[in-house]
C-alpha cells in the first residue's frame, strides 16, 4: 500500500465541526503522548495481522482472503512506524504490548476453544471499529505526513469490518448468543484501554469521550448489520457502556 491517499479514500461524510488546533508536533510533550499513541497502533495493527493469520487457519475456505487481509494489517504497522519516525519519535511498544494483551488472550482463548464466532468479534467487529473510531478522530489532528497514510489506512479498515459483518450475517440466529457473550467480555476490556491513555490522547488533540462515543457508535452499527433490531443493537451497546466505564 502506499503512503498517500486521495481525500476520497475515506468513505464517511465529513462534518463542519470546531476548528483544528494548531499543534506543535515537535514540543516534547506532543512527542511524548505520540510515541505512547503510536505504540498503540503499530502493536495492534501488528496483532491485527497475526489474528487474520490465525483466522486464515481456522476458515480454510477464506483462507487467501484472510491472509490478505492480514498482509494490510502488517503494511499499516509499517507505515504508522514511518509515521513516528517522520517525527524523530519511536513507538512506546512496551506500553501497548501491555496494554494490549487482555484482548489478545481473549483472542487466542477462543481460538483454542475452537469458537469462531468470538474470534471473528474480537477481531472483526471490535478490534476494527475501535480503529476506524480512533483513526476518524485523528484524522483532522493528523502532521502533514500522516494525514493521508490515516486516511488510506481507515479505509482499508472498513473493509475487514465489512468481512465479519458478512461473514456473521447470514448466521446471525445461530450465534446471536455467542456474539452477545463475546461483547460483554471483550468490549469493557477494550474502552478499559483508554483510561491510561486519556492524558495522552488529550495532548494530541483526541478527546477520549468522543473516541468512545465513536466506538459505540460504529459498534452498534455492526451489530445492526449483522441482524440486531436497531433498538436491540442501542440496548446492549448502552450496557456495555455503562459496564465498561462504571
Amino acid at each position: 500500500m502506499s503512503g498517500t491517499a486521495p481525500a476520497s479514500a475515506t468513505p464517511y461524510a465529513t462534518f463542519p465541526g470546531p476548528a483544528v488546533p494548531t499543534l506543535a508536533y515537535d514540543s516534547p510533550a506532543y512527542r511524548q503522548a505520540y510515541s505512547r499513541i503510536n505504540g498503540m497502533v503499530v502493536v495492534g495493527e501488528t496483532l491485527a495481522d497475526r489474528h487474520f493469520r490465525r483466522l486464515a487457519e481456522l476458515l480454510p475456505p477464506d483462507r487467501e482472503e484472510l491472509l490478505r487481509l492480514g498482509a494490510m494489517e502488517a503494511r499499516h504497522a509499517r507505515d504508522f512506524v514511518g509515521c513516528g519516525r517522520n517525527l524523530g519519535v519511536k513507538a512506546d511498544t512496551g506500553l501497548a504490548r501491555r496494554l494490549l494483551a487482555p484482548l489478545h488472550q481473549q483472542f487466542q482463548q477462543a481460538e483454542a476453544q475452537a469458537d469462531l464466532v468470538s474470534c471473528l468479534v474480537i477481531q472483526c467487529l471490535i478490534i476494527e471499529c475501535f480503529a476506524v473510531a480512533a483513526y476518524r478522530l485523528y484524522l483532522p489532528v493528523a502532521d502533514p505526513y500522516a494525514e493521508p497514510i490515516t486516511a488510506a489506512v481507515m479505509a482499508d479498515e472498513r473493509e475487514h469490518l465489512n468481512y465479519g459483518e458478512q461473514w456473521l450475517r447470514p448466521r446471525f440466529a445461530a450465534v446471536a448468543q455467542q456474539v452477545e457473550a463475546c461483547a460483554r467480555r471483550a468490549v469493557p476490556v477494550a474502552l478499559g484501554m483508554l483510561q491510561e491513555l486519556r492524558g495522552d490522547l488529550a495532548t494530541i488533540s483526541i478527546d477520549p469521550s468522543a473516541l468512545v462515543a465513536e466506538f459505540m457508535v460504529l459498534f452498534q452499527e455492526s451489530l445492526e448489520a449483522i441482524g440486531y433490531a436497531e433498538a436491540a443493537a442501542r440496548r446492549l451497546v448502552n450496557r456495555l457502556a455503562t459496564r465498561a466505564l462504571a
